[in-house]
């Protein structure tokens, strides 16, 4: 038994109140170390990896959804008896934390890390870390994560450092990391290098330049078209078609660079697109990818004309020291002053954007470190191909191979100083700076006194694609990594498919010649209701943390994995997080129904077994083991909201509309100990299936059963598992049908207004004896759930006058209406409603036939009109043959 389990009596609350409960069951959980994962257990291992935010990031509804999803695998796993590892920690998030330190040093201090220097700059962003860099798993709590938070691990520990460190020394040794002057993604807000995944190719209005450059030896000019006029400062060639007859004659010829003068030669390629533009393209082979390709093929000159922060240098001529956005306006007017300006046209631009920074991304030359991918993808492609990792949903994988066969090394160095130092040493020159003439050795420690290490950082994510291994304690061959290692199942978006999921699949095998995970879960993205991304400027963010304030943890988790298809984007509105809060208050009410007749130290077991039971009970048992056994299945496929459904469903529909119903005593009665007994068995295992989405609530009701505080707790309660000895087909049907056959009832009395509570007459006209005494012999049934006090049952019973009937499958249900309504009224009713739907349904119409409407109206507009149609179209069917009926009865 856990020790010290908090009792109360707050179930005999008329309402469920989260907040009353939550926090309290959370510090028993870790009190007890529930979520503590022992390596030294036999048990078999469970192993889930969190992703890890940033140390920068507060709780957002993404992180609600993932950790919903990791949560409820975790507990369900730690329930079925492995020993269940979900690991957390925080990414030191390089340029995102830099940025955070840099403003407040900036608004606090008016000061720069440059004021600061390297060293005492960093020791600044530590103490920031160290004040706010647990916020989010500070908030991770108030959800409810299960984590092993003893575990505990940043990107930036010591041991993690050492892991980093190593990978990259094996790496070079491997030659698989290399240092070159190549074309990069430049950020000139954060000074630094960026990886092809960091940058975002964004629609933007701009222009497209003509202009005219003018032939050194021969009369005439070549017209060039631009988007980027500042970068022809960098020009050092003009390439055409060799197909092109056009300037098939100009080739081997030299054009003039406007403004400056320069000589460029006119050069063929067969790069060039005769289609666009004029046919003749300026080559500036430091500031563009594919005219860096032409540089290479042709031996051209390379000329940066571009400082860090984005503004001219020296080669830019007389416009160096603007900014390159200034440049641009100045060159374009001179350029206009010299009458070089053919035409301007407006043109959409897809300008790449830092993801980071949300700056125009320069593309610059410059001496970067970068991986050779080619071998560590073939790798991790095999390990998709043969099955040994498996994505769900698996139309994901084809993304996955897109990108791997289409892989580009990698840029893994940035200019910052926040995160993993290269593990490269420099000697130095007479001042004590860097001589990387002298060459430089790879090491994790310094080789050699008075050697300095390389400026430069690495790659945030060069750390992360090591988490699955690194924090279990590689390169040490640790009793963790041995227990834990590879883990079962990574939980994901698909925006960082490629960002981490690929790379930490190719670091795995890699290194440790095992896959980091066997199955790879994509959940969708988190959007508005109206399938727009959630945004700070749009204002239509959702706060978790509001959510669990305004409904409850266990409403928000519960919500959320509700929604939680494989692979699709979840539209969300905060109104949705109600269904949640309404599932919670009939958990909570349920217990009241047989809870109220509990005696405090009986010991409610149960001594009938499912022969002895009644007709509903024995379907009760059917539902809950069939529920288990489709449950089960969905786990196996990850489909983590059909369990949530599947659950809420059985103990919705089936428990609580059903068997409650039919169990409740007359009022002023008691509930018999064997009721009770059932109630409370099939109701435990019902808190058992919940747990795992609502750990809160299911954990407070659980002991509510245990008044004494005795037994386990229930986040360490067994798994249920299938009783086939608890199902029968045959009589589940049987049971089904009655509730069709009341169900028809209930819908007679609801078309006729009827009230519930009111007492009717009925015939049910059955197609066999058989059918007739199962009818019958549960006639209680019908008086209970709808107030049925005088019912006959006959083989093809014959319509009794004036009433109304409805067709269960081969029965029908006869509701004699005379006495029971004013059929005047009543049909004075339905005519008047008959009307009213008429007119709604031309409005529908008319608005359908407008062709406007329904060419420009988005299709999910349209698609709610012509929803309204059907329903209003069933609508007025029902509503006109309950008209039919009235007008034959007198």
């Amino acid at each position: 038994m856990a020790s010290d389990a908090p009792m109360s009596d707050a179930s005999t609350d008329a309402a469920y109140n989260p907040s009353a409960i939550e926090e309290k069951w959370y510090q028993y959980w870790e009190a007890n170390d529930f979520f503590h994962a022992d390596e030294a257990s036999e048990r078999p291992p469970h192993t889930v990896m969190m992703p890890p935010p940033n140390v920068t990031g507060r709780l957002h509804i993404g992180h609600a959804l993932q950790d919903a999803i990791q949560d409820a695998i975790t507990r369900i796993r730690r329930m079925q008896g492995y020993e269940a590892l979900w690991m957390p920690g925080i990414d030191h998030a390089g340029i995102a934390t830099q940025n955070v330190v840099e403003r407040k040093l900036e608004t606090e201090e008016g000061r720069t890390r440059h004021d600061l220097g390297r060293e005492a700059f960093v020791e600044r962003v530590y103490d920031w870390k160290e004040e706010y860099g647990d916020i989010i798993l500070q908030q991770k709590r108030t959800l409810g994560d299960s984590c092993d938070w003893e575990r505990q691990r940043f990107t930036m520990d010591e041991g993690f450092t050492k892991a980093v460190q190593d990978v990259f020394v094996q790496l070079y040794e491997q030659d698989l990391i290399y240092r070159g002057d190549y074309l990069v993604n430049w950020d000139p807000k954060n000074e630094t290098a960026l990886s092809d995944e960091e940058v975002d190719n964004v629609e933007r209005a701009g222009h497209l330049w003509h202009i005219r450059y003018d032939l050194k030896d021969a009369e005439g000019a070549l017209t060039i078209a631009t988007t980027r006029p500042e970068t022809m400062m960098g020009d050092t060639a003009i390439a055409v078609h060799p197909e092109d007859e056009r300037y098939a004659h100009l080739i081997g010829e030299t054009a003039l660079l406007p403004l400056l003068g320069r000589e460029l030669p006119i050069i063929a390629d067969d790069y060039i697109d005769s289609s666009f533009g004029t046919g003749a393209l300026k080559v500036t082979p430091a500031h563009d990818e594919n005219d860096f390709a032409i540089g290479e093929r042709h031996g051209l000159d390379t000329i940066n004309i571009m400082n860090p922060d984005g503004t001219i240098n020296e080669h830019g001529g007389p416009y160096a020291g603007l900014d390159r956005f200034e440049a641009r306006e100045h060159i374009v007017a001179d350029l206009q002053a010299e009458g070089r300006i053919v035409s301007v046209a407006d043109h959409v631009n897809n300008v790449p954007v830092s993801s980071r920074s949300g700056a125009v991304i320069e593309p610059l030359i410059s001496r970067q470190w970068f991986v050779r991918m080619e071998p560590l993808a073939e790798k991790a492609k095999a390990a998709v191909e043969d099955g040994t990792i498996t994505f769900y949903p698996q139309r994901w994988a084809n993304e996955y191979f897109r990108w791997m066969d289409d892989i580009r090394d990698w840029c893994i160095s940035r200019q910052l100083w926040w995160g993993h130092r290269i593990p490269v040493w420099y000697y130095t020159d007479a001042n004590g700076a860097a001589d990387p003439s002298q060459g430089y050795v790879v090491s994790v420690e310094q080789p050699e006194p008075g050697m300095v290490q390389d400026e430069d950082v690495l790659d945030t994510w060069f750390s992360s694609w090591l988490w699955p291994f690194a924090t279990l304690g590689w390169p040490d061959d640790t009793e963790a990594l041995d227990k834990f290692y590879p883990t079962d199942v990574l939980v994901s978006g698909y925006d960082i498919l490629f960002f981490w999921i690929a790379r930490m699949i190719m670091a795995g095998l890699w290194f440790t010649d095992e896959p980091p995970f066997k199955h790879v879960f994509i959940t969708g993205m988190v959007k508005d209701e109206q399938g727009r991304w959630m945004s700070k400027s749009l204002g239509n963010g959702i706060d978790p943390l509001e959510m669990v304030d305004q409904y409850g943890a266990d409403a928000t988790r519960f919500t959320l994995a509700m929604l939680c298809a494989q692979g699709q984007d979840i539209k969300l509105a905060p109104s949705k997080f109600e269904m949640g809060r309404n599932f919670a208050n009939k958990i909570w009410n349920a217990f009241n129904v047989f809870g109220q007749f509990m005696e405090e130290g009986t010991d409610y077991r149960r001594t009938r077994s499912f022969e002895e039971l009644e007709l509903a009970e024995q379907w009760m048992l059917h539902r809950l083991n069939t529920a288990i056994a489709d449950i089960g299945d969905a786990l196996e496929r990850y489909r983590l909201n059909e369990v949530a459904q599947r659950i809420y469903d059985v103990f919705w529909r089936d428990y609580c509309d059903w068997y409650l119903e039919l169990i409740k005593p007359p009022y002023g009665e008691a509930m018999d100990d064997e009721t009770i007994a059932l109630a409370v068995e099939i109701y435990e295992a019902l808190l058992k299936l919940l747990h795992p989405f609502m750990p809160f609530i299911t954990e407070e009701l659980w002991w509510q059963l245990r008044p004494r505080g005795e037994g386990e707790a229930c986040i360490v309660a067994t798994w249920p598992t299938v009783d086939a000895e608890a199902m029968d087909d045959a009589r589940a049907a049987a049971f089904g049908h009655l509730q069709d056959l009341i169900s028809g009832v209930r819908g007679i009395k609801s078309d006729y207004g009827v009230g519930d509570g009111k007492a009717v007459q009925a015939t049910i006209s059955v197609a066999t004896p058989e059918e007739a005494a199962i009818v019958e012999k549960n006639a209680d049934y019908f008086e209970k759930l709808a107030r049925v006090t005088d019912l006959t049952v006959a083989v093809e019973a014959s319509k009794p006058p004036a009433s109304a009937s409805a067709v269960v499958e081969t029965s029908q249900v006869f509701v004699p209406l005379k006495g029971m309504i004013d059929l005047e009224q009543e049909r004075e009713r339905l005519r008047n409603d008959i009307a009213s739907k008429e007119g709604f349904l031309q409005s529908v119409e008319a608005k359908l036939s407008n062709e406007q409407f329904v060419e420009k109206a988005p299709d999910d507009v349209v698609e709610r009109e012509r929803q309204k149609k059907r329903d209003a179209t069933a609508e007025l069917k029902r509503l006109r043959a309950n008209l039919a009926d009235l007008e034959d009865l007198e």
